[in-house]
């Protein structure tokens, strides 16, 4: 294990994650976290207490020392405060221990001191291959062993298969409390991340992914320290038929700033984490609960029930269930087909009904319900089937007994997600009991329920199409181009033509263009007009009124000459270009920010003005593949301007997403100098699309002219 940097060893992480030999070490009968601890002493675990002090702890005889245990030891818990903890990592490093929770404060979180102790932990750790969960952080709980090495709220919990760690101890608890109210929730292991300063979060989803107890993973993430790693874990995890959930925290940028039109301005950190994840195929939710309910239906149903839920089907005894369920469906994004295939059917046998998706039965319904249940199930094609009815435990009859046993009769044979919710809050357990295990899911009202439905759609249609895509070819860096920048407000910009000439050797077309600098002669440019000039080296042209639009070959001279002047008032570099004026068809915006906290990143949007008054943007993360580009482009299907719009041409789309995986090539080249590179405008002429202008600022230190 390399630590602090993660890659853990498999094998030492199950030792401390699933242990069979455990210390705790500075429990006193006296301590606040006795009772926290205690249950551990109810599992198949055997346990030693190690305490200077104290001849017995919780009615167990302790030993001085962990030396003097005289055993291989799976897990070590320290209750011991920061110094004491670290002198503890060093004498285990020493010993055939798995790995250790630390649960103190004090270290690097603290200062220079805590930070000297955290790095004699590391080192310690490293030395023996031993991972360490913590320091400042709550532990960890492995529910279906009853091993409670934590200082956590003893919450109720059912074991299950949902894994989680969380980056903030509390929110850890708020998941556990969350779980224990959906009844189709089960938890394996509850692990809080602390300071990560030996293992860290790719690590624990690295492991998850190949523990058979874990079903799906859930993440609490304030910052993922080792992108490349945390995201290869994730691919593993793909692979295995395990999704992810992520409730990400520090929120406060997630709204886009469109105060200056450069694509640092429009990218916050939080915004990147979206892209990032969900491009990764990993489900971000809002909150513990939204957490628990995106990922309950993976617990619940086998692997061979799941489906890309694009043909759910609805079923309901009254309109306004019926009815909402569109509504949210809607709401969130989530398809619920007509099912015509059904329509003549339910024409013909439930009066004054015609709509088949989703269906309200009337007071028809019970009388004929085994035939409902049976078209909706074998119905080619609806691939889910949802039964949305009042089962609280107060509803309990023989009449609704037998509707629920008709429809998880029906889920024996059928091969796809079946599921049960009431219409608000978890049914009764009536209900529950009768739901064959793997076959029939129970939801925890609607929005929940749908929720979890189009969680697990889009988790088998992302596995589906992840096992189909080849590898994205990372480019080699390249340096950036050896001239003087241009200081401006935000930085440091690359001159105007390098800029264009970089953009062309990376593959995105530009607009043909001349440069007149100081003191030359105005000849004309090597090109047609009507002109397009402007000043070249400025940042924000039209601010400072730099642009002349329409210029004949006559009138070159002149608005040459304006410009020069213009620059000499306001200090600007006096370098002018001329450009064709090209018929603008469309405009688009595409930007690179060359390093986000995650990675390279390209942004796409509507260009011009657009980018800023739409304040939207699409964006992933580079290098992108082409099935890439065209998703971020399809993010934007509603723009009509991109399809014909008002007798005008559709824009060439397969030429603008190769304009994407280009620009996606650049980001990632010369992530190691590029700060950030806007297109705006690519335009779309008659003849394609063109750059007609970019923006790059650096972070090369400046060079003088």
């Amino acid at each position: 294990m390399n630590a602090g940097t993660g890659t853990a060893d498999h094998e030492a992480l199950n030792r401390l994650l699933k242990p069979r030999t455990i210390a705790v070490v500075g429990l006193s009968d006296t301590s606040n976290f006795r009772d926290y601890v205690s249950p551990t002493l109810d599992g198949d675990a055997e346990v030693f207490f190690v305490h200077p002090k104290h001849a017995t702890v919780l009615g167990r005889p302790t030993h001085p020392n962990l030396t003097s245990i005289g055993r291989p030891l799976d897990a070590i818990i320290s209750m011991m405060a920061a110094e004491r903890s670290t002198l503890l990592v060093e004498e285990a490093a020493g010993l055939d221990v798995g790995g250790l929770v630390c649960i103190a404060g004090g270290f690097a979180e603290t200062g220079a001191d805590g930070a000297a102790l955290q790095s004699r932990m590391v080192t310690a750790a490293r030395s023996a291959g031993m991972p360490v969960v913590g320091p400042n952080g709550l532990g960890f709980i492995n529910v279906p062993r009853r091993v409670s090495l934590t200082i956590a709220s003893p919450h109720k919990r059912r074991p299950g298969g949902i894994s989680v760690v969380s980056q903030s101890g509390a929110l850890l608890s708020g998941v556990a409390m969350a779980a224990w109210e959906h009844p189709g929730c089960g938890l394996n292991l509850l692990i809080s991340a602390g300071n990560e300063a030996v293992t860290d979060l790719a690590d624990y989803v690295d492991f998850l992914a190949a523990d058979p107890d874990t079903r799906a993973i859930g993440l609490v993430v304030e910052k993922i320290r080792r992108p490349a790693a945390f995201f290869a874990a994730a691919r593993r995890a793909t692979e295995a038929g395990k999704p992810i959930a992520v409730l990400k925290l520090a929120r406060s940028n997630r709204s886009q700033q469109m105060a200056a039109s450069h694509t640092g301005a429009l990218t916050g950190d939080a915004w990147v984490y979206d892209v990032a994840l969900r491009q990764a195929g990993v489900t971000v939710v809002a909150d513990p609960e939204e957490l628990v309910d995106r990922l309950a239906l993976f617990e619940q149903l086998d692997p061979a029930n799941w489906s890309a839920v694009e043909g759910l089907g609805v079923i309901t005894m009254t309109g306004g269930f019926a009815s909402l369920s569109v509504d949210l469906a809607e709401a969130d994004g989530m398809s619920i087909p007509p099912l015509s295939e059904l329509e003549p059917w339910v024409r013909d046998n439930i009066p004054g009904v015609t709509v088949a998706n989703p269906l309200d039965t009337t007071g028809f319904g019970a009388a004929i319900w085994p035939e409902v249940v049976r078209r909706y199930a074998t119905c080619a094609e609806s691939d889910a089937l949802l039964y949305l009815h009042p089962l609280a435990d107060e509803d309990e009859s023989d009449s609704t007994v037998q509707l629920v046993e008709e429809f998880a009769k029906a889920a024996q044979d059928a091969g796809k997600p079946f599921v049960v919710t009431n219409c608000s809050g978890a049914p009764g357990r009536f209900v529950l009991d009768r739901l064959p295990s793997g076959k029939v899911a129970a939801g925890r009202g609607l929005r929940p329920t749908l929720r979890g439905l189009q969680t697990l759609g889009a988790f088998v249609r992302h596995r589906e199409e992840a096992a189909r895509r080849e590898d994205t070819p990372v480019p080699p860096s390249t340096r950036r181009p050896d001239v003087a920048t241009v200081a401006v407000a935000e930085g440091q910009m690359l001159p105007f033509g390098p800029t264009l000439e970089m953009i062309r050797a990376a593959g995105v077309p530009i607009a043909p263009y001349h440069l007149v600098a100081a003191g030359d002669d105005v000849t004309g440019a090597p090109f047609p007009g009507p002109y397009v000039v402007k000043l070249a080296d400025v940042a924000h042209r039209t601010e400072h009124g730099a642009v002349r639009l329409g210029v004949t070959a006559d009138g070159l001279g002149d608005a040459v000459a304006e410009l020069r002047a213009l620059a000499a008032v306001h200090g600007l570099p006096p370098l002018v270009a001329v450009q064709p004026q090209v018929e603008i068809l469309g405009e688009a915006f595409i930007g690179v920010q060359g390093e986000s906290e995650l990675g390279p990143l390209v942004v796409f949007g509507l260009g011009g003005v657009f980018v800023e008054v739409l304040q939207r943007v699409g964006g992933r993360m580079a290098p992108l593949s082409a099935r890439d580009a065209r998703s971020l482009i399809d993010e934007f299907a509603d723009a009509k301007v991109m399809h014909g719009f008002r007798g005008r041409p559709a824009w060439d789309l397969d030429a603008l997403a190769e304009i994407l995986v280009a620009a996606g090539r650049l980001a990632v080249s010369g992530r190691g100098w590029i700060e950030s590179l806007d297109l705006n405008p690519l335009v779309f002429t008659p003849d394609g699309f063109v750059a007609v202008d970019a923006l790059c600022l650096v972070r090369a230190p400046e060079r003088r002219h």
